[in-house]
């Protein structure tokens, strides 16, 4: 017959044995796979936001759960990340410092997830135009885009042309992070009550008609705006040893060309 000290010594081991071996659920970092653009939020988490009292800093806010945010910068499991284009109404309520982005050190499986939009033009700024033309009779052309919270938000070109807003690149503030585009109060904005996406064309379904965009009325309750996805375009201005080059997408809307300005690099 084994000892007490035996047998007990026995257990231990086993126990042991059964605590290295029994599968748990470890998370994985998000850092390594450079393709990810956008998480979604897998449980609440602090990143950067809280509320606003009177235009200053109130209580801290976790940000729910099913949240859409835009992957800056990674490495491992540490990222940079924004809310991205927020609506108006959304920044009246949360204060965030004056660079809106926030540095984690939770970028992994167990608080995110990979995301992509079934809405593709989500985020996507659009100017009136077949595309950028470094000219200035292009500046301060209607804009709009659709926000992360769903809101689609529209600037009549006299009020880009109030805050010195060219385009989504090009402004009074020489950065396009500072530019007032992203915080100024837009000209209309509506609730987007519902979308559908068929191949390159987005259909999105609101109640009421925004002026200067080429939306129709299909229903007694909606209106409908088509956005359909024409091609990429790039294009070099030179001048002595300087050059210019942008990028944008071209873009149906209602009929009409619209362009979403990607990038713009200057080389001297």
């Amino acid at each position: 017959m084994k000892s007490p000290l035996t047998l007990l010594l026995t257990v231990i081991s086993a126990l042991s044995f059964l605590a290295v071996t029994s599968p748990t659920q470890a998370s994985s970092n998000l850092g390594d796979n450079i393709s990810i653009t956008y998480v979604k939020v897998k449980r609440p988490i602090f990143t950067g936001q809280y509320t606003k009292v009177d235009g200053h800093r109130g209580k801290r806010i976790l940000t729910p759960k099913g949240t859409i945010l835009k992957v800056l910068l990674t490495s491992g499991n540490t990222a940079v990340l924004s809310r991205g284009l927020m609506s108006y109404k959304a920044q009246q309520h949360l204060y965030e410092n004056k660079m809106a982005f926030y540095h984690t050190k939770h970028y992994n499986t167990k608080y995110f997830a990979p995301y992509r939009f079934k809405l593709p033009v989500r985020a996507r700024v659009m100017q009136v135009g077949s595309g950028y033309t470094n000219q200035a009779a292009s500046n301060y052309k209607p804009i709009f885009y659709i926000t992360m919270d769903g809101y689609l938000q529209y600037y009549s070109g006299a009020r880009l042309k109030h805050y010195d807003i060219k385009n989504s690149f090009e402004s009074k503030s020489g950065s396009q992070d500072e530019n007032p585009l992203w915080r100024i109060k837009p000209t209309t904005m509506v609730k987007i009550n519902h979308f559908k996406t068929t191949g390159n064309t987005s259909y999105v379904y609101y109640k009421k008609p925004i002026k200067g965009l080429p939306d129709r009325k299909v229903s007694s309750r909606y209106y409908r705006l088509s956005i359909r996805k024409i091609k990429n375009q790039q294009r070099t201005w030179r001048n002595g040893d300087s050059a210019l080059t942008a990028w944008w997408t071209q873009y149906n809307v209602g009929g009409h060309a619209f362009y979403d300005l990607i990038e713009m690099e200057a080389d001297s």
